[in-house]
């Protein structure tokens, strides 16, 4: 009965593991884990198709007015760049961009108010751009392993007439600040929750190197 109720548990254990994890080394000193559901994948470089997405909005922007396609590409590939890595599902267009900044030196950790109000600030920021309407937003305090601490601005919002859901993470471990920002154009439910479901397993650590 024993050996029975052992090997349940360690089948139900393997089922709620993810398809697979990824390691991103974000600096020396700094690792991001994340599982990674079926049909997610991780990129260290913005993926093509993901550029090509995100370079149809970039159009709109009037300073591409006069801009071929080719230039328009270049410009949104170099914006992305500034991320360290990315999670991608080709199926739906979704995407995680993971980004950390190092604390300025001589700077102070940002406190928890400071932490809230740039995740309100990035709300108000949405809600100026041009292309983008109906913003519905709130920002609430989440908990991301390894931070400080961090709070997640959920939104939906329609740009060029079609609906977005975004949610955006800000956080701070010892040292950094960090920015994950979650976009789904599909709006489909079960995207929205794998990813969620992925955030709440993302460990943020020091390396012990």
């Amino acid at each position: 009965m024993i050996r029975f109720v052992f090997l349940l548990a360690l089948a139900m254990s393997l089922l709620l593991l993810p398809a697979t994890a990824a390691e991103i080394v974000i600096f020396e000193d700094l690792l991001v884990e994340i599982p990674l559901s079926e049909g997610w994948a991780l990129h260290l470089e913005p993926p093509d198709a993901l550029v090509k997405e995100m370079a149809a909005h970039v159009a709109h922007e009037p300073a591409a007015a006069n801009a071929g396609a080719t230039q328009i590409e270049k410009v949104t590939r170099k914006r992305m760049a500034a991320n360290e890595a990315f999670v991608y599902h080709a199926a739906s267009g979704a995407h995680l961009e993971i980004d950390f900044s190092p604390l300025e030196q001589g700077a102070s950790a940002p406190s928890t108010k400071t932490l809230q109000t740039s995740a309100e600030y990035a709300a108000q920021s949405l809600e100026g751009e041009e292309d983008v309407s109906n913003v519905v937003w709130e920002v609430i305090p989440v908990k991301i392993q390894g931070a400080r601490e961090a709070f997640q601005l959920v939104a939906d919002y329609q740009q060029h007439d079609s609906p977005v859901k975004f949610v955006g993470t800000i956080g701070y471990v010892q040292g950094y600040w960090f920015f994950l920002y979650f976009t789904d154009p599909s709006q489909k439910p079960e995207v929205f929750e794998e990813m969620q479901e992925m955030l709440g397993k993302l460990v943020v650590r020091h390396s012990t190197h």
